[in-house]
């Protein structure tokens, strides 16, 4: 959340999905071992201290795939990935 830049210098575009739906509850306790709110708070902290960017929400799965695949320096967090149709690096994390 503090890293705002890639090794190459290229700035970090986080993309969300909103605090209440499903696959970001799943996310934020599944794999970062935090509540939404929790994560919220961190954001909120960064974010008005100066020392980090508000990530941007998206209100879909769809969404989130399209803007990450359409912005550079992105990444982002979906459920399942049809990999073979879009044009975004995946990587799998399972618990």
């Amino acid at each position: 959340m503090r890293q705002i830049r890639w090794p190459n210098n290229e700035s970090i575009v986080v993309y969300v999905l909103p605090s209440q739906h499903p696959v970001h509850k799943a996310f934020s306790k599944d794999i970062l071992h935090i509540f939404p709110y929790q994560l919220d708070r961190i954001w909120n902290k960064l974010t008005f201290s100066g020392l980090g960017v508000a990530p941007r929400i998206v209100k879909t799965q769809a969404e989130l795939v399209h803007a990450v695949s359409t912005t550079r320096g992105s990444i982002g967090y979906v459920d399942v990935l049809d990999k073979e149709k879009q044009h975004v690096n995946v990587i799998n994390i399972t618990e």
